[in-house]
């Protein structure tokens, strides 16, 4: 009845039929892929409001099907365990949550495989074939990691120096492995969040709830959904998402090299690359002659140094002009930003790039930065802009 209920409401809102999606989200969202469902956020919906809502959001589940597709919320129920490498392991029921005070972080959340489909342009590279709609700006509430362990007086083993993560979603096909990811304890410790709430409402199934573990900062890889246990170790995971997927090369690749992965050879895709978006006017626009044009978008890293500023050029980097940069909401949140440009009559091509504190900022060249995987693009925004 819900798939049901979805296409009759896209019908009703002039999409065709077919179009799939899930109840609850906006029409808007494009589906990439419908096994797994995979929806994209295109600009529009991404550049209204600072903070994306809930509806507007991309979706990006590896398993769970159709339980895990609602954007209801799901009982504050069962477990959360703990055990490995800790003197104490033991079953938390999820009810003790909402008795410890909680918090909020607003941070972008960014699946590691959004712009994948720039890579494929050089050489193609498997995987859901995102264009730049894999990302959103959202407000997350729990428990702080460190927080819950002291509130439980759960005892660490000090030879503990990861955390893995492990959800409730179970492998649907023979082929496929099960989901499970590690994160270094004491960056848990120092920004984990249990995260039981979106946005200020309790966490939709489809992206997490009732438990997600949230690591403001990482890729959306990392954010483990549906959480169940957590299991404290001397080194990451063996699973497939740790030791072989979600992983970058530790040197740079030609498009389209053959390169074997592993735990040698690469890292795993976590700290957030810096990043920029357009997001007014959009690509393909043309516009009026004669009007000055207002260019807004965000930007944003791994939170780890401040975003200076944004640039712009219309000489494919000969020349920038700052931008202005709006006031920091997060050090993890989009950092919004505008800035005014003349264009003469003809086609137009305008680039953008964020700097940080500590030097960072993007390639003119994305496509140096070509994988395997397809992850971590973060090369200079361009889009095209016609006058006339």
């Amino acid at each position: 009845m819900a798939g049901s209920t979805a296409l009759a409401a896209s019908a009703a809102l002039g999409q065709p039929a077919e179009t799939p999606t899930v109840p609850g989200k906006s029409p808007q969202l494009h589906a990439i892929t419908t096994n797994p469902m995979v929806l994209e956020t295109p600009d529009q919906l991404l550049g209204r409001e600072r903070v994306t809502p809930a509806a507007a959001l991309f979706v990006r589940n590896h398993h769970g099907g159709k339980p895990f597709l609602s954007m209801d919320p799901r009982p504050l129920e069962g477990n959360l365990e703990l055990a490995g490498l800790v003197r104490n392991p033991q079953a938390v029921p999820l009810t003790q949550l909402a008795a410890l005070e909680h918090t909020e972080v607003e941070m972008v959340l960014q699946c590691t495989g959004n712009f994948r489909s720039l890579f494929s342009k050089l050489s193609p590279v498997k995987g859901t074939q995102w264009g730049k709609g894999g990302v959103g700006n959202v407000r997350f509430g729990g428990v702080p990691i460190a927080a819950f362990f002291k509130a439980v007086k759960l005892e660490i083993d000090p030879n503990a120096k990861f955390i893995t993560a492990e959800g409730a979603d179970q492998p649907e096909k023979p082929e496929q492995h099960d989901f499970e990811k590690s994160i270094p304890l004491d960056v848990a410790m120092s920004r984990g969040l249990l995260a039981t709430h979106l946005n200020g409402a309790p966490l939709p199934a489809v992206h997490g709830g009732p438990l997600r573990l949230v690591i403001p900062g990482y890729y959306g890889s990392m954010q483990v959904k549906w959480l169940t246990k957590l299991r404290f170790e001397a080194e990451e995971s063996k699973g497939y998402y740790q030791a072989v997927d979600y992983r970058t090369p530790n040197r740079l690749l030609k498009p389209g090299e053959t390169f074997p992965i592993n735990a040698a050879n690469s890292s795993p895709a976590a700290d957030m690359k810096i990043n920029s978006r357009i997001l007014s006017p959009q690509e393909g626009m043309r516009l009026r002659p004669g009007a000055a044009v207002v260019v807004k978008g965000v930007a944003w890293n791994d939170g780890a140094a401040a975003i200076t500023s944004v640039e712009l050029s219309l000489d494919q980097g000969r020349n920038w002009s700052a931008a202005v940069l709006q006031p920091p909401v997060s050090p993890y949140a989009f950092r919004e930003w505008k800035g005014a440009i003349e264009l003469g009559p003809g086609r137009h091509e305008l680039w953008s790039r964020a700097v940080d504190a500590l030097g960072r900022t993007q390639p003119s060249d994305g496509g140096l930065l070509w994988n395997p995987g397809g992850y971590a693009w973060n090369g200079v925004e361009k889009l095209t802009l016609t006058v006339g």
